[in-house]
């Protein structure tokens, strides 16, 4: 129930921005102390604010969530996501996935494979998959400035060093989609992705329900370079209609 609970602050402080500890116990039928304990710890994440007799939502529209924080919530919606986007993996090919505590799903699916390629540029991904995919699977790290909240290195370096891969399949999450295309919360991730799109011959975007009609200032892709977009339900008739226009398939 935690994770749900800590989901439903951040729907409410979404929502109204600014929220009295009173109503938020009201609204999610808990006691002082574990609504304290809920709130302590998104505090520590960067989330949120708390102010005596309340609490204020922190996270701006372009701030990059911390992993951590984002690592322990939607779990059971990022592992459905990563079930259905497995089957477009096998033996034998070349993938960039990015840093993103979706894609980090996939680890599990990707040790189990041999002779893979996995180009990355998550911190922790290239260190738990090089520990343990098959040994005749290569992990390659991009080169760059590394985002601390994020877990992941940008940069000019990782673009040139992208250069020297084909890639077969690329797999992204974003921190945003809308009707007119999808976007990412920091300028050099969304650089990152335009680039790795250049360099694969096809891409595969894992999206949960809570980053539908969210819109940030960078964004890296139209709908048309996506193939299929793989989310955890059936996303609202306008989207799907988008799809259809686009030749995109949702999966769920």
């Amino acid at each position: 129930m935690t994770e749900s609970r800590k989901e439903q602050i951040l729907t409410l402080l979404k929502k109204y921005k600014k929220l009295d500890n009173s109503e938020l116990q009201k609204q999610l039928f808990c006691s002082p102390s574990t609504l304290r304990r809920e709130l302590v710890a998104l505090e520590k994440d960067g989330i949120i604010r708390r102010y005596r007799g309340g609490v204020v939502l922190e996270v701006e529209r372009n701030h990059v969530i911390s992993t951590n924080y984002r690592e322990n919530v939607m779990v059971q919606e990022k592992e459905k996501i990563a079930e259905i986007a497995s089957t477009f993996i096998g033996p034998g090919m070349s993938l960039f996935i990015d840093s993103s505590s979706t894609v980090k799903q996939l680890l599990p699916y990707l040790v189990k494979l041999s002779n893979l390629v996995v180009i990355t540029n998550g911190l922790k991904i290239a260190y738990e998959l090089s520990q343990a995919c098959t040994e005749d699977s290569k992990v390659f790290m991009l080169a760059g400035e590394v985002i601390k909240d994020a877990e992941s290195v940008v940069g000019d370096y990782g673009n040139s060093f992208l250069d020297l891969f084909q890639i077969d399949l690329c797999i992204f999450s974003s921190t945003g989609i809308d009707l007119s295309g999808i976007y990412e919360a920091n300028f050099a991730q969304a650089l990152v992705k335009k680039k790795v799109m250049s360099r694969g011959d096809k891409s595969l975007l894992l999206v949960d329900y809570t980053k539908f009609d969210k819109k940030h200032a960078y964004k890296f892709s139209d709908w048309t370079s996506f193939e299929y977009i793989v989310t955890d339900q059936q996303p609202a008739d306008d989207y799907l209609q988008l799809a259809l226009k686009h030749d995109t398939e949702f999966l769920y």
